[in-house]
């Protein structure tokens, strides 16, 4: 069974599947007569509709069949991207199509102006050189992915342009308009995301180019989609049944990534339907969590039901959501999801390392492949050696990276370059320095799991930028101490530094300095020590007026305790006195309760001797009389 995919997925078409593009004969040709007539295109459209494919799938094959009047029928294709270093980039093309040494032809190209014309002429394919024609070849310079002139800071920061970047630039448009004006069979094509035609400005010469040689790759109509979809499937042997074909046209997003999305799909569904050999169809497709399957006949309801049922616990939450749109943002959280059954299926691990460990890796890798210009969500190249380094942790090897990233770089996904050999899927290991990719924009567009990842790394950058403020500020006054951070500030980024975990490696991928990397990556070294002095300082000098305060209030309080405890000194003092005075008072008061008691037991033995006194008068006075009385009886 033939496992070649007429559908490329999220990865533009090469050469070798011109056979697959379909729907864009009419605007192959237009820009074949636009090269023809001015020797130089600025191929342009918005992301995901196919600008790299239409030129390596659809231009140089039409060039090299011979529908291109040119004066020979070989062609030399020198075919770069500007990356970080688009000179050095530029250079190793046409050292390896030339058959010159690198460091030579770099030597050449960095004088601009017309080097790249005398090195073509002074080359066995320019027909002075070349007496029985054999050799001669006509030269096409191609720069694909031009956008990366302004979204590498290595090349373009603050609306300038590097050294190199405008060398280079220079370079190709004068290389154009050397051919134009000496009829020369050179010929340059740009491709470029229209979106970043405003940059242009930064390079002389090139709005005016763009303005003079542009080519906006149109939309396709509804007959070139149904052509794009169905084609293929028919030279490879398969078919698509017609009413799929409308309902993906009815289903595919306005706006960006119709073309790359629909290509994914269509990848999932050749190879769902056991690559081509049914028709594909809507089973298929609700396979796929494309489309409910409410939708499904009775027949295919039955078949889609048995599917279900034998798919893994964890696997049926994919199809919560079926719709066409959400078959990438599915097929990606499977990767994610299974990454760590895919590693233990390689035998080039010494351990197996924890789900943990394979989440942060993918999710630190696809930060560092991505970031944000002015608004515009991009891919950052990086290498696999810098993504552990930001990491940085010392158990996570660029190895087991590696491991984690590769199931998204087979080619049942192709979501990352550079892609792995099917031969060698259980066994590849990049070397550190390989230089990893995302395929499409429209992963980061399109994948939920990216999009918060993008979402939350901008928030840390935004707090990043206001502590670079103070940090600034701190710096510039001589490291004052009254410009270091308050407490507030300082709890705020010290909580942003713990879920950033920067280090010098973050910091180079994050800033925009227009410097060659090496030099970015030691201009990060100072500042991400600065930072650490700068938090260091503040935490110090916190410290320091707490331990200031907290002496201030130990003298208070030692004062405090003094006042206290001479108060209470006094209070006890008195409280004594008091004491002692209510007790002479309570001694006073018994002792004249005693003397009025005395008092009145002397007035009741007066008053006792004076009644006693009064009886014995009156008992003498009766005697008396009594006698009287007696005394007259006798008488």
């Amino acid at each position: 069974m033939n496992h070649i995919s007429p559908y490329p997925g999220l990865r533009p078409f090469s050469e070798e599947e011109a056979i697959y593009f379909k729907g864009r004969d009419l605007h192959i040709r237009q820009i074949i007569n636009q090269l023809e007539e001015k020797k130089i295109v600025v191929v342009t459209g918005a992301s995901g509709d196919g600008k790299s494919s239409i030129v390596y799938a659809g231009v140089i094959p039409n060039a090299k069949a011979g529908f291109f009047r040119a004066p020979y029928s070989n062609w030399i294709i020198c075919d770069f991207r500007p990356e970080r270093s688009p000179l050095n980039n530029l250079s190793e093309a046409v050292s390896i199509n030339f058959d010159i040494e690198l460091d030579t032809v770099k030597e050449e190209l960095s004088y601009g102006f017309s080097s790249l014309i005398d090195l073509y002429k002074k080359s066995k394919f320019y027909e002075n050189n070349n007496p029985d024609k054999s050799s001669c070849s006509n030269l096409l310079i191609l720069a694909d992915q031009f956008e990366e002139f302004f979204t590498n800071s290595e090349n373009y920061s603050d609306g300038k342009a590097s050294e190199e970047a405008y060398t280079t630039v220079n370079l190709l448009l004068e290389t154009a308009q050397i051919a134009l004006n000496e009829n020369l069979p050179v010929y340059v094509i740009f491709t470029m995301r229209s979106d970043f035609i405003s940059q242009s400005v930064a390079f002389k010469g090139l709005p005016e180019t763009i303005g003079f040689s542009q080519f906006f790759v149109p939309r396709l109509k509804r007959h070139e989609l149904q052509k794009v979809i169905e084609e293929p499937a028919k030279l490879a042997g398969g078919k698509i049944a017609p009413r799929l074909t409308q309902a993906l046209i009815n289903d595919l997003p306005e706006g960006f990534d119709q073309l790359p999305l629909l290509q994914h799909a269509l990848n999932r569904l050749w190879k769902q339907a056991e690559y081509g050999k049914e028709t594909i169809d809507f089973i298929h497709l609700a396979q796929i969590g494309g489309i409910s399957p409410g939708i499904l006949n009775a027949e295919e309801r039955k078949r889609f039901d048995e599917f279900f049922e034998n798919l893994d616990e964890t696997e049926k939450k994919y199809y919560s959501q079926p719709h066409f749109t959400n078959i990438l943002n599915s097929h990606a959280n499977k990767l994610y999801d299974n990454a760590l059954n895919y590693i233990k299926q390689l035998n080039w691990l010494e351990t197996s390392p924890s789900i943990e460990d394979i989440h942060l890796i993918i999710k630190t890798a696809f930060k560092s492949l991505t970031k944000i210009d002015q608004g515009r969500a991009v891919r950052n190249r990086a290498e696999l050696i810098e993504i552990a380094r930001i990491i940085n942790q010392p158990h996570i090897t660029y190895e087991l990276v590696c491991a984690a990233i590769n199931s998204y770089r087979v080619p049942e996904s192709t979501f990352v370059r550079p892609f792995i050999n099917p031969d060698d899927i259980e066994t590849e290991i990049l070397p550190p320095n390989t230089v990893l990719d995302i395929t499409h924009e429209a992963l980061i567009r399109n994948w939920e799991l990216l999009h918060n990842w993008g979402e939350e790394e901008q928030h840390l950058l935004k707090d990043y930028e206001d502590l670079k403020v103070q940090l600034n500020r701190w710096l510039e006054n001589g490291k004052k101490s009254s410009y270091l951070l308050g407490a507030g500030a300082l709890a705020y980024f010290n909580n942003w530094y713990q879920k950033a975990q920067p280090n010098p490696f973050w910091i180079a991928k994050n800033e925009t300095w227009i410097l060659p990397y090496e030099e970015k990556l030691d201009k990060a070294q100072t500042l991400f020590h600065d930072i650490k002095d700068f938090l260091n300082e503040s935490q110090k000098h916190l410290d320091a007026i707490e331990a200031g305060k907290r002496r201030v209030r130990r003298l208070l309080l030692i004062g405090a305790l003094f006042v206290i405890l001479s108060l209470s000194g006094f209070t006890f003092w008195a409280m004594r006195e008091k004491t002692f005075a209510q007790k002479q008072e309570q001694l006073a008061e018994i002792q004249r309760k005693r003397a009025e008691t005395e008092k009145e037991k002397a007035l009741k033995a007066q008053q006792l001797a004076e009644e006693q006194r009064r009886i014995a008068a009156e008992n003498e006075k009766k005697a008396i009389i009594a006698k009287q009385q007696s005394d007259i009886a006798r008488a």
